[in-house]
């Protein structure tokens, strides 16, 4: 097997799509060993509740009653915020830097390598994936390509796992 084989397309479409399958595999099994999604649901429970008393009170400035209670859950809301950030930040420290020295790596291999022709031209999406490559914006290279098959791949994978943030 020789590198041109996994560079340009159809090979080049079969090793990213595979590469974006074992990495959101991967992150999501790393979620759900890492991630307490039962407490994380309750937690946003109270996230939800405190900024829908806030939207209240936007609209009834006046009550006090609506104040007195935001002002009593202000603390709750705080530490509810704060233990999903650091529920959230937790599985980055076991996939962040694995997935940089991967980009990294394809970076070198796929630069201005088209993977894959659109029908259409995506101009505003494709100029922040391209960077400074000669792709054309009717062209995915190879990091639109992975996004989007990633983000099919994490969808499924949540749903399998039972990792949705949100109820």
């Amino acid at each position: 097997m020789d590198l041109n084989s996994i560079l340009f397309p159809p090979g080049s479409i079969i090793f990213l799509t595979t590469l974006a399958f074992l990495i959101s595999l991967i992150i999501n099994l790393v979620n759900k060993r890492t991630i307490d999604y039962g407490r994380m649901r309750e937690l946003q429970k109270v996230v939800r509740e405190y900024t829908e008393l806030q939207k209240e009170l936007m609209r009834n400035p006046d009550d006090r009653k609506l104040k007195k209670k935001l002002d009593k859950m202000k603390p709750q809301f705080d530490a509810a915020r704060a233990e999903i950030s650091r529920m959230n930040m937790r599985p980055m420290l076991y996939t962040t830097l694995p997935i940089i020295v991967i980009f990294w790596l394809l970076g070198s291999f796929y630069t201005d390598i088209p993977v894959l022709n659109l029908p259409f031209p995506l101009p505003w999406i494709l100029d922040y994936f391209h960077g400074n490559s000669g792709l054309s914006n009717q062209t995915l290279g190879y990091l639109g390509y992975y996004v989007i098959a990633s983000f099919l791949f994490s969808s499924i994978f949540q749903r399998i796992f039972g990792t949705i943030p949100t109820d």
